[in-house]
């Protein structure tokens, strides 16, 4: 990514912020764009952009454009994408007419990563679940006296996973925000 320009449109705390930080580490000049401002991480640097700078004037000079705005009501304008760009969606919603984008030469487009996000997202849910809280498969930590692990093995009430609340409102969040990813297709 060394001396190009990427503009990420939405500086959230699970991709924007993080993926710009990347990019930026990898020798990008990188414009983050969220509703009240825009800045810039240019050399592991964060800084506040001037207030002449818009949106449109950054998407312009940017050779990749990644968006990633959660609402069906937000589209970049297509007029801002220069010849010969990539545009990344990594939304749920298309952030791009997918149409008018295709028609400007050269432009590589990648739509909806969003998708796969959740799926990988909801994948690691059910690896957590699976590896240290089902009910089979305990972790046990142990010191290495072994007259004080047959103690506590003695002394020790093993408690069902849903035993801890913490336990019971996670499994809850979790389904309830599978079963409302679900219903929204």
């Amino acid at each position: 990514m060394e001396n190009r320009v990427v503009t990420i449109i939405n500086r959230s705390e699970i991709v924007g912020r993080p993926l710009a930080a990347m990019l930026a580490n990898d020798g990008a000049e990188v414009f983050s764009i969220d509703v009240d401002s825009i800045y810039l991480f240019r050399g592991g640097k964060l800084h506040k952009c001037e207030e002449g700078e818009t949106p449109e004037s950054c998407v312009r000079r940017s050779s990749v454009v990644i968006t990633g705005v959660p609402t069906k009501a937000y589209k970049l304008p297509s007029e801002w994408i220069q010849p010969n760009s990539t545009v990344v969606n990594v939304a749920s919603f298309k952030n791009v007419d997918e149409e008018s984008l295709l028609k400007i030469p050269g432009v590589t487009y990648v739509s909806m990563v969003g998708k796969v996000t959740v799926a990988m997202l909801e994948r690691n849910l059910m690896r957590l679940f699976d590896n240290f809280h089902h009910p089979d498969r305990r972790i046990k930590v142990y010191g290495d006296d072994e007259e004080l692990r047959a103690k506590r093995v003695e002394n020790e009430k093993i408690m069902p996973w849903y035993g801890n609340p913490v336990q019971i409102y996670t499994a809850a969040v979790v389904t309830a925000l599978f079963a409302f990813h679900l219903m929204r297709k």
